[in-house]
């Protein structure tokens, strides 16, 4: 019943579901970015099992011709072994991409590797034009960070940040956030630099929305993404006014950890799954409105 309800949210068990969920999803005008999940491996031949598995993902990706990016946490692929380690098997999987013409993004993940993985990301661009990074809003720190990678070309990826941070560095849901969010969307916006807006929230989108059409910003130049399963008929809304859109579509073995962090995240979306699943009638669609796509997995 678990993995039914799961399945509302991710790709499959298998690349080869996930290959045909990333179909349907590239029909219906959506791009998606498939992610193989897992993290924090500390195993140095389970990290080189993962890169070879994202290498096969781009080989997919190419094979099956998918309008797809990859996403992964570097802990998945040995930076909590040894941030060389994590660096070396990155590059390996840039430059598979890059020669296949596919983007890779990297997730974001606790606090305490924030500064690592933004060491490896900025080392990787050095030398890759093709790697996104994803930046947390709620983080005191990240001003300071989207300055510095604003000299960089890779898409930022920008999230409100569901982690566990202490109050320090990290500013609580409400007001505050919604308006750290919207000014760094507005300042990647006014430098031109390639941003994914990753949120389900309305009370960010509309206010955005109106500062592209203030601005007059080309709306193909943005991209909104949201989780697979949570507002499609958002995120259609946008793709039909012109925006691009992106699905975060990931698949694997490890899907209760997913199914949970969906559910400490918003639990209606697992009521709703699992009900679905048991073929009753589930949780009012109007609560399921103000699902927010917090941390980039």
């Amino acid at each position: 019943m678990l993995l039914r309800a799961a399945l509302r949210f991710i790709g499959g068990e298998t690349l080869a579901q996930c290959v045909e969920v990333a179909k349907v999803l590239n029909a219906q005008g959506h791009a998606v970015t498939i992610d193989y999940m897992g993290e924090s491996v500390r195993d140095a031949e389970m990290a080189a099992q993962a890169t070879q598995e994202f290498t096969t993902v781009i080989q997919t990706i190419t094979l099956q011709q998918l309008d797809s990016s990859v996403s992964l946490d570097l802990s998945h692929i040995g930076m909590t072994i040894d941030a060389g380690l994590a660096y070396n098997n990155a590059s390996f999987l840039a430059q598979a991409a890059c020669d296949a013409g596919i983007e890779i993004m990297i997730s974001m993940e606790g606090t305490g590797r924030t500064t690592m993985i933004l060491e490896i990301y900025q080392q990787l661009c050095k030398r890759f034009d093709n790697v996104g990074i994803t930046l947390q809003a709620y983080l005191y720190r990240t001003p300071e960070d989207l300055t510095a990678l604003l000299q960089r070309s890779g898409k930022i990826r920008l999230v409100k940040g569901a982690y566990e941070a202490p109050a320090s560095l990290a500013r609580s849901r409400g007001a505050a956030l919604d308006a750290a969010y919207r000014g760094f969307v507005e300042v990647l916006l006014k430098n031109g630099h390639a941003l994914s807006i990753a949120s389900h929230d309305t009370s960010l989108l509309n206010p955005i929305q109106q500062f592209v059409q203030a601005q007059d910003i080309p709306r193909e130049h943005i991209e909104y993404e949201m989780l697979k399963g949570v507002t499609l008929d958002r995120l259609q809304a946008l793709r039909d006014l012109g925006y691009r859109t992106r699905v975060y579509l990931p698949y694997g073995q490890t899907w209760y950890l997913y199914l949970c962090n969906r559910l400490a995240e918003y639990p209606p979306n697992i009521y709703q799954a699992i009900a679905e699943a048991l073929g009753r009638e589930g949780v009012s669609a109007s609560a399921k409105e103000n699902t927010l796509l917090e941390s980039r997995r």
